[in-house]
């Protein structure tokens, strides 16, 4: 089982996921759920400029092989092949998620009541002292499990307004969101162009706060791997 990180903001679409279900399904429609997340390859492809596809996996012995892209001339596949390395996480690996938290003072042991964690993305968590960083949460206080279902890599410019909405991106600020009493369901709501715009608009300005003073800004385009996942119990 390998650790994996996610932003308090995504926690909150992945508790709004529903567990043993694929593809995903949220447990409240209204809000975002989450199936994707897109990591940084790192290094990056030494493309110098020219056009790449993503062309597939090539397993190993132990099924933990190298990813290859394609070179592409004038919108042709050209059999020229780039090896860009392994993923992380493969297909069928089981993630826990790590997430700022802190130690339950109030819990004591045995009293079945009480939960030994509390989680800085929960809406009602109480601060009883300073929250940990995710990066030090121990497997015995993770809450949330994944399985990888397919992993790819891309642009993170190619992103779809479908991908978008799967990686939980929030629409807060839409104006295509249901109203008091307004029956229309989400997923035809999505589909309006505003709301694809915006999801857009909504995943851009999410990368850019987390990786742009990393040097991967959504300007510069990076490769990054795309992992799809099941919440699992």
């Amino acid at each position: 089982m390998k650790p994996i990180i996610s932003s308090t903001l995504m926690l909150k679409a992945l508790l709004n996921t529903k567990p043993g279900v694929w593809p995903a399904e949220p447990i409240d429609a209204s809000k975002p759920c989450k199936s994707q997340t897109r990591r940084v390859i790192k290094p990056q492809p030494k493309t110098q400029g020219l056009d790449y596809r993503y062309d597939g996996l090539f397993d190993g012995d132990d099924g933990n092989g190298e990813h290859y892209i394609e070179r592409i001339d004038n919108g042709k596949p050209t059999e020229k092949y780039l090896g860009i390395g392994k993923s992380r996480y493969n297909v069928g690996d089981i993630l826990y998620v790590r997430e700022t938290w802190q130690e339950n003072t109030m819990h004591s042991e045995g009293d079945r009541r009480e939960i030994p964690y509390l989680y800085k993305a929960d809406p009602d968590g109480v601060l009883l002292r300073s929250w940990k960083p995710s990066i030090h949460m121990p497997r015995e206080a993770a809450r949330l499990f994944l399985e990888v279902k397919s992993v790819r890599a891309e642009r993170v410019q190619d992103i779809t307004a479908a991908d978008a909405k799967a990686e939980g991106s929030f629409l807060d600020r839409c104006e295509c969101l249901p109203r008091k009493n307004d029956k229309t369901p989400l997923e035809k709501l999505f589909t309006q162009t505003q709301c694809m715009r915006i999801h857009g608009y909504e995943f851009k300005t999410l990368w850019n706060n987390i990786n742009a003073k990393r040097g991967y800004s959504w300007e510069s385009n990076p490769w990054v791997w795309v992992y799809e996942f099941a919440r699992v119990e």
